[in-house]
């Protein structure tokens, strides 16, 4: 095609995709964003209640946070899983890489809510994903240097010296003084030599080319009217209104720039729309020509070659210029929709199925405070006449109303309507909650609502009530998510041409996306986890315990679970716990160390079961018992008759002693016997003595002493005895 061709073709496609966004759906976008800002709706009466309510943003500011938590909770927004064999290792470094592109490279969690934010407002919301070729230059001046620190300076080959001036500095001053030596005596003079500093210029130029993600304004989103998504549209543009200055920074020709006509943008209503908010006020017609504002389209659209094939091809386009052609693989742009309809790109928003609701509401809650207004400050009947009209028309509290009549002043009572109203608006509540699916039960429930329900029912009542979000989250992870982080891998695979240094567990390790196959290697799969960290953590405690189990019964070589998969588990459930460190838990393990693990096993594997094994063990101990059990009885049978030898053994000698007791006795008995013999014998002789010397009278002294002689000597004998 020729260039005009392809100019009337890039303007029908424009024409065409304008005409469908101001006649389907940029009326319901504006009206969307009046609503949820609570701006007026233009049928207010001076005098009256003109309160706005905020059924709009109540909706949308409920859904937003539960749709961010599906997506932010978990520190991988999606996780890239393998397809074959030996894949796991490259599908997480692609996972922690894409998701350190999508959150560190970029702001992630603005991006998303913001996305978020325009499709449950404004119908779809669109980001932009492309490769941002950007080349950082600075330049810094240095003086005094030496030429180590030069040489240390520019050492990088992005380092480009611009100027330099060499100095030289001398050391000290010469002195012409004769230094003598001790034996010579010749003279002789030190000159130091001069050190060279270097003056320098140093240009310094970083390659800061990295994948870039902006939200798309929804006014700026073209599309042809047939598509029903971008990947199946033949033609996708972004309207941007920029300044001639921006133009030429993007690397485009001044001349052309400059020559390019300025448009007016007023007749854009969508801009329009957006600038009463921002408070936007350039005039295309600015004296400083670098300020002028012009349409600028960047454009992807499928154009027919020789063969008669249609090839997609990226299209500048501003002025009815181009200003750039080139093929193209790749559309950047991402939407989603949160109730999509079949068959149609543009589908509803939230706004869209409240903003009726929005309006009776605030109807309705207009007379209610109309109502209460009058019963508070009702109006009265007067008889002309009767009474001062100023003092009636001055309602001042405690104030005097002079009249001629009593009946001159009759109130006029006024019906309260509160009692109709309030049943009103809690209907429109609940049909609000069908419709958007976010009430009380997903924001927070009061307690008096739960004091007499049963935690079953409350946990079903929540998870009905979680529904429609769970299904909202579900539509944007598989369509605009899921395909923003497909374009990633495949940017990064197609324009990253240096590998970056990355920090994964705690480790240093060199990325390089070319040796990456794209997206085609891995399976992504959006995290949509809706627990809570007690819940993960409780899944996961669950999951250890049957690998576990495995791991027991079956060993290392079982075809279910390797020992490093449950060291993975362990450290997701470390994670999970708020840890983000596992490491400092639990060791890592390689996959030549799981391999060596399972060859253990497998070897392991020839010899009998657990459970035989366990029996024989059980069996050999029983044998042990039993045989100890023998000796034991032997031991105390032997101590038996060791007890019983030793019994008749002191009943032996208890019976000798008690013979030798008896003949002790016997003998004494005896002596006794003996002892009194001799005692009667020793008594009768004296007495006889004593018988004889009364009988005799002898009168002689010598023979009385023999006579006591004797006795003394009987006395003896009878003692010794």
């Amino acid at each position: 095609m020729t260039e005009e061709e392809i100019k009337n073709l890039i303007e029908d496609h424009i024409t065409s995709a304008l005409a469908y966004v101001n006649d389907e759906v940029s009326a319901d976008r504006e009206t969307a964003l009046d609503y949820y800002l609570r701006k007026p709706y233009g049928n207010e009466v001076n005098g009256k209640s003109s309160i706005v309510t905020g059924e709009v943003a109540e909706a949308v500011d409920g859904a937003l946070p539960q749709l961010m938590k599906v997506f932010t909770q978990s520190s991988d927004a999606v996780d890239f899983l393998p397809v074959g064999d030996g894949d796991a290792d490259v599908a997480d470094t692609i996972t922690q890489y894409v998701n350190h592109v999508f959150n560190k490279m970029n702001d992630g969690a603005s991006i998303f809510h913001n996305w978020f934010w325009d499709a449950l407002v404004q119908k779809n919301g669109v980001v932009k994903a492309y490769w941002d070729e950007s080349i950082k230059t600075t330049t810094e001046s240095y003086e005094g240097l030496s030429i180590d620190e030069l040489t240390q300076l520019t050492q990088d080959d992005n380092v480009e010296i611009v100027s330099k001036e060499v100095l030289e500095v001398p050391v000290g001053t010469v002195d012409n003084v004769a230094n003598m030596t001790n034996e010579v005596g010749s003279l002789h003079q030190d000159v130091p030599e001069p050190i060279l500093m270097y003056n320098v210029t140093l240009k310094t130029t970083v390659d800061d080319s990295k994948v870039k993600i902006v939200n798309v304004a929804p006014e700026e989103f073209l599309i042809n009217d047939r598509a029903t998504s971008i990947a199946d549209a033949s033609f996708v543009a972004q309207r941007s209104i920029v300044t001639r200055a921006e133009l030429v920074e993007m690397g485009y020709d001044r001349k052309i720039v400059d020559d390019l006509p300025a448009d007016d943008i007023s007749y854009m209503t969508d801009y329009n729309r957006r600038d009463e908010v921002s408070g936007f006020d350039e005039d295309s017609n600015n004296a400083d020509k670098t300020q002028q504002l012009i349409a600028y389209f960047e454009c992807y659209l499928d154009v027919g070659n020789d063969k008669g094939e249609a090839e997609k091809r990226r299209i500048c386009y501003a002025g009815k210029t181009i200003l750039a052609d080139e093929e193209c693989d790749y559309i950047p742009f991402h939407g989603i929709c949160p109730f999509p309809i079949p068959h149609q790109f543009y589908g509803q928003s939230l706004a869209d199925r409240t903003m009726d609701l929005q309006y009776i509401k605030s109807t309705v809650t207009r007379q209610m405070l109309d109502n209460l207004y009058l019963t508070n400050n009702s109006r009265v009947g007067v008889v002309e006449g009767q009474c001062n009209i100023d003092d009636v028309l001055n309602s001042t509290a405690g104030g005097v109303i002079r009249m001629k009549n009593p009946a001159a002043i009759v109130p006029l009572q006024v019906q309260s309507s509160a009692a109709q109203s309030f049943p009103m608006l809690e209907y429109l509540d609940n049909i609000q909650s069908k419709r958007t699916g976010v009430n009380d039960m997903n924001q927070g429930m009061d307690a008096n609502v739960l004091q007499n329900v049963s935690a079953t029912a409350v946990a079903t009542l929540t998870a009905q009530s979680q529904g429609k979000l769970e299904l909202m989250a579900r539509t944007f992870a598989d369509t605009g998510v899921r395909s923003l982080f497909q374009g990633i891998l495949k940017l990064v695979c197609k324009y990253q041409t240096q590998p970056v240094i990355m920090k994964i567990d705690n480790k240093n390790t060199p990325i390089d996306p070319r040796e990456w196959d794209s997206q085609y290697h891995v399976t992504i799969n959006v995290g949509l986890g809706n627990g809570s960290k007690d819940e993960q953590v409780a899944m996961l405690g669950m999951l250890l315990a049957k690998q576990e189990m495995i791991l027991t019964q079956y060993g290392m070589n079982n075809p279910l679970v390797t020992i490093k998969q449950y060291r993975e588990t362990l450290a997701k459930m470390i994670n999970a716990s708020g840890y983000k460190d596992d490491v400092q838990f639990i060791k890592e393990i390689t996959d030549e160390e799981s391999q060596q693990f399972a060859q253990q096993s497998a070897e392991s594997q020839n010899q009998p079961p657990p459970e035989v094994a366990a029996a024989e063990k059980i069996a050999q101990a029983e044998v042990e018992k039993a045989n100890m059990k023998r000796e034991t009885d032997m031991a105390a049978q032997a101590l038996k008759m060791k007890e019983a030898q030793f019994k008749v053994e002191m009943q032996q000698k208890e019976l000798e002693l008690k013979q030798q007791k008896q003949q002790v006795d016997a003998a004494q008995s005896l002596l006794d016997i003996e002892t009194e013999r001799a005692k009667l014998e020793a008594d009768i002789r004296i007495r006889e003595l004593e018988l004889a010397l009364k009988n005799k009278d002898i009168n002689s002294r010598n023979e009385s002493e023999d006579i006591r002689t004797v006795v003394s000597a009987v006395e003896k004998m009878a003692k010794a005895s």
